[in-house]
C-alpha cells in the first residue's frame, strides 16, 4: 500500500513539474513583448524624428496600442509562468539605431517602409498563435485588427513618400554638374575666406619698391603690377635708367622672376638680370585713354 501512495505522489510530482514546464514554455508571448517593445521605441523616436505630421501621429498610434498591448501581454505572461523580456530584439535594435541616425523626410521614407515589413511579420505570427481557445490565442485575436490597422496606415505613408518624390523635378545631368560646380566654387571661396597662406607678402612690398640684382646693385623700381584676366599677378612693370624719373624706360618681367629677400631687418626686391639687360629689352608706355600698357611702337 506505502509503494502505491509513493508512486502516485511521484506519478503527481511529475505532473505538475510537466504542468509547470509547459506553462512557462510559451515562446509567443516572448516573441509578442518584444514586439511591442519595439514599435514604442520607433513610435517615440518617430515623434522626434519624422518631418511630416502624419509619420508623427503615426508614431503616437504605435505608442499608444502597443502600450496598451504589452499591458496585456505583461499579465498573460505572468499567469503563464513566463518571464519577460526586457527590450526588444537584437535586430529590431540595430533597426532602431539606424533610424535614429536620419530626420524628416529621409527618416520618414525608412520609417514606413519599415513598419509595413515588421508589421507583415508581426501579423503572420500573431495569425499562428490566434489558432486555439486559450486565453494566449484569444489575446491573439484581439491584437490582430490593430496590427492591420498599423500595417494600412504605413502602406499609406509609403504611397505618399512615394507620390512626394514622384512630383519633385529630376535634376537633369548639366543641371547636376552645374549643382557641383557651384558646390566646389563655394567651398574654395569659403576655405579662402579669413585664411592667408604661409609667408604671404603685402603688394606693398612691391608696388614703387626698388629692385636690385645679386649683387645689391639697384637696377630700378617697380611702377606698375599688373593682373591677368584670371586675376592672377602676371607681370610687372619695372623703371630703369634715367634720372629723378627723366629718360626712364618702363620694361616689363614677369612677376615669378622677383624675389623678397631680407636684410637687416628689410625687404628687398632682387631679379636675376642685370640693368642692362633691363635696359635693352623692349619698352613700354602707359595708354591712359585705354588704361593699359602698351609697346612703345604701338603707342596712339
Amino acid at each position: 500500500m506505502l509503494k502505491h501512495s509513493t508512486l502516485a505522489a511521484v506519478l503527481i510530482l511529475m505532473g505538475s513539474t510537466t504542468a509547470v514546464i509547459a506553462k512557462s514554455d510559451n515562446p509567443f508571448l516572448t516573441e509578442a513583448i518584444q514586439i511591442n517593445l519595439a514599435e514604442i521605441s520607433v513610435g517615440d523616436l518617430a515623434q522626434k524624428n519624422a518631418g511630416s505630421e502624419e509619420a508623427k501621429a503615426f508614431g503616437k498610434m504605435l505608442v499608444d496600442d502597443h502600450t496598451a498591448s504589452n499591458q496585456k501581454a505583461m499579465s498573460l505572461a505572468q499567469a503563464n509562468g513566463v518571464t519577460p523580456p526586457n527590450e526588444p530584439k537584437p535586430e529590431d535594435k540595430d533597426t532602431q539605431q539606424r533610424l535614429s541616425k536620419l530626420s524628416g523626410a529621409d527618416f520618414d521614407r525608412d520609417f514606413a517602409k519599415t513598419m509595413v515589413k515588421g508589421h507583415k511579420e508581426a501579423i503572420s505570427k500573431f495569425e499562428a498563435a490566434s489558432k486555439g481557445d486559450d486565453n494566449v490565442a484569444k489575446f491573439a485575436q484581439e491584437t490582430l485588427p490593430t496590427l492591420q490597422k498599423h500595417l494600412e496606415q504605413a502602406q499609406t505613408l509609403v504611397k505618399q513618400e512615394t507620390a512626394a518624390e514622384d512630383t519633385q523635378p529630376k535634376a537633369t545631368e548639366t543641371d547636376q554638374t552645374a549643382a557641383t560646380s557651384d558646390k566646389q566654387s563655394k567651398s574654395r571661396a569659403t576655405e579662402m575666406i579669413g585664411t592667408l597662406a604661409d609667408g604671404s607678402v603685402p603688394l606693398s612690398d612691391y608696388y614703387k619698391q626698388s629692385v636690385y640684382d645679386n649683387h645689391d646693385n639697384k637696377i630700378g623700381d617697380v611702377n606698375d603690377i599688373l593682373l591677368g584676366k584670371a586675376g592672377k599677378i602676371e607681370a610687372v612693370i619695372i623703371g630703369v635708367g634715367g634720372f629723378l624719373g627723366i629718360g626712364e624706360k618702363s620694361v616689363a618681367v614677369p612677376f615669378s622672376s622677383l624675389k623678397v629677400t631680407e636684410k637687416n631687418g628689410s625687404r628687398y626686391l632682387v631679379i636675376e638680370t642685370t640693368k642692362e639687360a633691363l635696359e635693352s629689352a623692349p619698352g613700354y608706355v602707359f595708354d591712359s585713354g585705354k588704361k593699359v600698357w602698351v609697346p612703345v611702337t604701338k603707342q596712339g
